[in-house]
């Protein structure tokens, strides 16, 4: 018999901490993992939300945990959402690999009579083939099924680690790829670069480092999710940092060096052997020296180092990314509509999502790249603003 809980005190999931980042292992989800999901409700969560975590037990093993967080949307919409997704990729309730559908079933039980009552439960940015949509549509109690939407998908460029080694990778790369990167090595060290990765001693500074050129790369490009949250992301990076660098390879923040001098910042994430890169920044003074590319390639080689099975370069299908990867792995936003006396107004309010989300895809797929550039150029000289954007800088 499987037992559940639903949990409305963050406090109350610490004796969990271990059991919880065991599933983040093995589900491959390192934006899923215990210190991650934990800091973030003390230090970045939007004001307003409550925890809705639902743990679930086989006997006295945790076999699955969806930690939901509740919120008002338009027109006074209930919301389910999972944490962090203004900022990470590959979202998705945990679950003890070959028993999802199991542990949704009980997910959808205990959501249907959550209080207060969802009206739309959301699953952003998460894996397509993951089964949870259909399988909390399939297993909700009652005999009326939830409205189920995919409304958006975006690319992300990764990078398989099934090579034999690190050069045997690298040896299957164009011969101008190789040519610019050995080139750009070369140039780093002749200027005196140094690579280093965080160590507990030095999280705070490096954290400090990383929030200082991520905010300098953005100044004056739109509008960072990260650079938003002020005072908030280096305590939520403090603190996370903290727990994740007791194991090794789980955090890697790697920072680049001239004479002693930052010049990049890079934050990886890991866990069961999935790479996550979470976002960074970089000094535009050392363009010609390529410190993201450069620092991509050595993350690449470091995870070849730790036998890991893949990375994810995060959504966006950015040239620079393109030029390291060999698969396109997407992640999608899907929601379900939860049956009840309010569900046309639940539609009703999502509509200008889904045809927003439309209408931006039909455009870049339409258009070529200069008349999309046009476009937000005269969004801009009409007041609409520029888009929100928050890829790896």
């Amino acid at each position: 018999m499987l037992s559940h809980e639903l949990i409305v005190d963050v406090a109350a999931l610490e004796a969990l901490r271990s059991e919880w980042d065991a599933l983040a292992d093995a589900c491959g989800l390192p934006g899923m993992s215990a210190p991650w999901v934990l800091s973030w409700f003390r230090h970045v969560a939007p004001p307003g939300v409550a925890p809705r975590i639902v743990v679930v037990h086989d006997g006295d093993a945790l076999i699955g945990i969806a930690p939901f967080y509740t919120t008002l949307g338009g027109r006074g919409r209930r919301d389910f959402r999972l944490v962090s997704v203004e900022f990470s990729n590959r979202l998705a309730p945990l679950a003890l690999p070959g028993r999802e559908r199991e542990v949704a079933e009980v997910i959808a039980r205990v959501l249907a009579s959550a209080t207060p009552h969802p009206d739309m439960i959301a699953l952003e940015s998460g894996p397509p083939d993951a089964p949870w949509l259909s399988a909390l549509r399939e297993r909700w109690p009652g005999r009326i099924r939830p409205l189920t939407f995919t409304y958006n998908t975006k690319r992300c460029p990764n990078v398989s680690l099934a090579a034999g080694s690190f050069d045997e990778w690298f040896a299957g790369k164009s011969s101008n790829f190789r040519g610019q990167m050995r080139r750009a090595r070369r140039q780093f060290e002749a200027a005196g670069g140094k690579i280093r990765m965080t160590v507990p001693s030095t999280l705070q500074d490096d954290v400090e480092i990383f929030v200082r050129l991520h905010t300098l790369r953005w100044e004056g490009r739109g509008r960072s999710n990260l650079v938003g949250l002020g005072n908030a992301l280096p305590a939520f990076l403090n603190e996370a940092g903290t727990v994740l660098l007791r194991d090794d390879g789980r955090l890697r923040l790697q920072i680049l060096e001239i004479e002693n001098r930052p010049i990049s910042a890079q934050l990886f994430l890991a866990a069961g052997g999935e790479v996550l890169y979470f976002n960074g920044g970089w000094d535009e003074r050392f363009a010609s020296l390529k410190p993201v590319m450069l620092a991509i390639l050595l993350a690449i080689e470091e995870s070849f180092s730790r036998g890991d099975k893949s990375m994810d370069l995060g959504s966006g299908a950015l040239q620079y990314k393109l030029r390291f990867a060999d698969r396109d792995d997407p992640v999608c936003w899907r929601v379900l509509m939860v049956p009840s006396s309010r569900l046309p107004l639940t539609f009703a309010s999502m509509v200008p999502a889904f045809t927003s989300r439309w209408t931006r895809t039909t455009a870049k797929r339409v258009l070529g790249p200069t008349q999309v550039d046009r476009l937000r150029e005269l969004r801009k000289r009409l007041g609409f603003g520029t888009p929100s954007v928050d890829a790896p800088a």
